[in-house]
């Protein structure tokens, strides 16, 4: 995924078939953290804390049904996509690539999540099973998409 051209509130990028289909890919798996990962705070949980973390529960939960259906439409968005060769052009808008990236940041986040949280700089390494292997990738992926994004977003015009 390349920066292809930048206008004032539009992004066009370049990508290979393959990596079209693996930032697809990616993004199916929005959302991997859980709600409950949200708190309010460290502290103990008393009846008025309870009380307010539902509610932040509750709020993360819509916000990420409502950014689930956002991916979907522009997953299905064929005309967002453009066929260039053996290449793919997609353009966004600033606002969507502000979105995705919150997106791309669940997933890598939740993919951490899955694999226990690992930490090299504390030798913590995940303990890889048939089951969380995947999540490896995914947090890696992501991770590049979202340098990808960034930058454009902090290129100049």
């Amino acid at each position: 995924m390349k920066l292809a051209s930048k206008e004032p509130d539009r992004l066009v990028f370049t990508m290979s078939r393959r990596e079209r289909s693996i930032f697809q890919e990616v993004l199916q798996h929005y959302p991997l953290v859980p709600v409950s990962h949200h708190r309010l705070s460290r502290q103990g949980r008393g009846a008025a804390q309870s009380s307010d973390q539902e509610l932040l529960e509750h709020t993360m939960a819509a916000e990420k049904d409502q950014r689930k259906g956002q991916v979907a439409a522009l997953l299905g968005d064929s005309p967002r996509f453009t066929a260039t060769g053996n290449a793919w052009r997609i353009a966004f808008s600033r606002e969507e690539a502000e979105s995705l990236l919150q997106v791309l940041n669940d997933v890598r986040v939740g993919s951490w999540l899955r694999l226990g949280c690992p930490d090299p700089d504390e030798g913590k390494t995940p303990e890889l099973t048939s089951e969380n292997a995947p999540y490896v990738f995914l947090m890696e992926l992501s991770g590049h998409f979202e340098c990808e994004l960034m930058e454009a977003l902090e290129a100049s015009p």
